[in-house]
């Protein structure tokens, strides 16, 4: 995991030359410990307040640029921009200055993470991980243009995938550099002169490569690109000349997802969404970051009668019911609610119903995640956003609101789980799981949930509870921990009972029998228990069970097994075992 403060493009770092800022204090406030990143015009460093002592990034332009009139007005237009937004999805910048050398330098949040860029790197993003990136990205982008800021940059290297200290904590997605942003309240002076074109040709919008006034519309499309990226993993315009690539944004039609990622599925809504975001007329856009988001939401929720129709057996009667109480609702109601939402029902209330009476056990793999009903969509987006800026007492107000409103759903009482293991209160958080497994089956393969399960498994007083959950509620989802366990956890109990359960839930093969075998010869308490290993390993054929064997017969012929201690009850066994095995 790397260090990111600042979106500048990273160059590999001079080692020769010892960095002059380094070990200095600038501004007697900010503590210079190392460089983590360079660009064209500044270098970013981590530091340390003195007084404080809290770390920080800090961002120095370059000596010769800090002399240009207009690079120096850009500059400062950037900590403008950032002391008037306070979002949790924009990076917090805190001070300006100029170093008593004469660089200009900007103070900003320290994060750990990775640039959606360097995600991208490794290739496209489910459908559910692109949408969720993006509707942070949107959710700051709506913060900053109510307070008249437009990035006019927004491109991966500018997302920032923010982790907290505690790896239970999810990420946060921050925007970064708003350098090039522009204040548009009347009045302003404006930076740019004549036709000058600022932001990145890949990403930027028609009216920004032509030259014209970008407004919070180009933000749109920018962030459109993004998302048609992380889709897809490539670019909806690509070419050697940069210049072509904005000739491209003006003219040329995004390629349809079946062009450009042909091996991928991905929903044909979602498609239309990117496409209305990626219009070359600016009035045929979104017009706001929040329309682009609700746009997002629908898109999601349409999505769902396709999903319920590919579902073995059950998913065109799911359908079949859906429609005939859509069409039997009154026309006042149905006005309002689109076809959409009868998935909802179909997937939400009929889906249950259908694998209630088909008993959905945990050794069958894990139903598709259950769409929050629409009820619950902005209740839990405010839950989730109090957690992600740490606001936790906020949160733990709205979850109890919910759970009072709706006892039953098992995505709050999933989401009281998180806060629990996020407010270090472990046993409670475990009992909210248990509770939202019951209600929800769909949670089981949730990736938060088994972090904060099996980081249990090791604890004196809640790890047998932690292991129960995993093969009574989690089931296959968490077959690799189980096998892990059953072939060396040096707890008979745990290995005997996660070998138990693998053999039901089909990962007995990860399991190293001879290893788990031969913990229960050495650990066994009684004659019974060491004789049943023995046979155990004989039954594995495995060349491997023979040392353990053999230092088990060696115990039988020591000073204890003279006196019918240790493994003399067992050496007859021992013998027939070796001798099965060829030894």
């Amino acid at each position: 995991m790397s260090d990111h403060a600042s979106p500048l493009p990273s160059t590999q770092l001079a080692t020769s030359v010892p960095d002059p800022f380094v070990g200095t204090v600038i501004s007697e406030r900010y503590r210079i410990v190392e460089r983590i990143g360079e660009g064209g015009m500044g270098a970013v460093y981590r530091a340390e307040h003195v007084l404080m002592k809290k770390t920080l990034a800090v961002k120095v332009l370059h000596a010769e640029l800090s002399s240009i009139e207009e690079v120096v007005r850009r500059f400062e237009r950037e900590a403008m921009s950032a002391s008037r937004l306070n979002h949790p999805n924009i990076i917090a910048v805190t001070d300006f200055g100029r170093a008593a050398s004469g660089e200009l330098f900007l103070v900003m949040e320290h994060l750990k993470g990775e640039a959606l860029a360097d995600r991208l790197a490794r290739g496209p993003l489910a459908p559910r991980a692109a949408v969720d990136i993006v509707r942070h990205v949107l959710l700051g982008l709506e913060h900053a243009h109510a307070q008249g800021v437009v990035h006019r940059d927004l491109k991966p290297a500018n997302v920032m995938l923010a982790r907290y200290a505690d790896p239970r904590m999810p990420e946060v997605v921050k925007l970064l550099d708003f350098g090039i942003a522009k204040l548009s309240e009347a009045g302003d002076a404006k930076i740019t002169q004549g036709a000058m074109v600022f932001g990145t040709p890949s990403y930027m919008s028609p009216e920004q490569a032509t030259a014209q006034d970008a407004d919070a519309r180009s933000d749109i499309y920018s962030c459109g690109v993004m998302l048609y990226e992380m889709l897809t993993g490539r670019k909806p315009f690509m070419a050697d000349d940069m210049v072509k690539v904005m000739a491209m944004q003006v003219t040329a039609s995004p390629p349809s997802f079946d062009t450009a990622a042909p091996d991928r599925d991905i929903p044909a809504g979602l498609e239309a969404v990117v496409m209305r975001a990626l219009e070359k007329d600016r009035v045929r856009r979104f017009q706001s970051a929040a329309e682009f988001r609700d746009a997002l939401e629908r898109a999601q929720v349409s999505g769902l009668l396709a999903l319920v129709q590919r579902l073995p057996s059950v998913g065109p009667k799911l359908v079949t019911v859906g429609r005939r109480w859509y069409s039997r609702l009154p026309w006042n109601t149905r006005r309002w609610m689109p076809l959409g939402a009868v998935a909802f029902v179909a997937v939400v209330v009929l889906l249950p119903m259908v694998c209630a009476r088909e008993g959905a056990a945990p050794t069958a793999n894990p139903p598709r995640p259950r769409a929050v009903e629409p009820a619950l969509q902005q209740p839990v987006k405010k839950i989730e956003e109090a957690m992600s800026r740490g606001a936790l007492a906020e949160a733990r107000m709205l979850t109890m609101q919910q759970i009072s409103a709706h006892p039953d759903n098992g995505r709050i009482r999933y989401l009281l789980g998180n806060l629990e293991f996020a407010e270090r209160n472990p046993a409670a958080g475990l009992a909210a799981y248990d509770e939202a497994l019951k209600r929800d089956a769909s949670l089981r393969g949730d990736q938060a949930l088994l972090v904060n399960v099996t980081g249990l498994l090791n604890d004196r007083k809640l790890g047998r509870g932690a292991l129960d959950l995993l093969i009574q509620r989690v089931g296959k989802p968490a077959a690799a921990k189980l096998a892990q366990l059953g072939t060396d956890d040096k707890r008979p109990d745990f290995r005997q009972a996660a070998r138990q359960a693998c053999t039901k839930l089909d990962c007995d093969k990860q399991i190293d029998l001879v290893t788990s075998y031969a913990l229960d010869l050495q650990q066994g308490r009684t004659c019974d228990e060491r004789r049943e290993a023995v046979q155990s390993l004989a039954a594995t054929k495995d060349s491997r069970a023979i040392e353990p064997l053999k230092k088990a017969r060696r115990a039988a012929s020591g000073l204890a097994g003279l006196f019918g201690g240790g493994n003399s009850c067992i050496r007859k066994d021992i013998e027939v075992a070796l001798k099965d095995l060829g030894a």
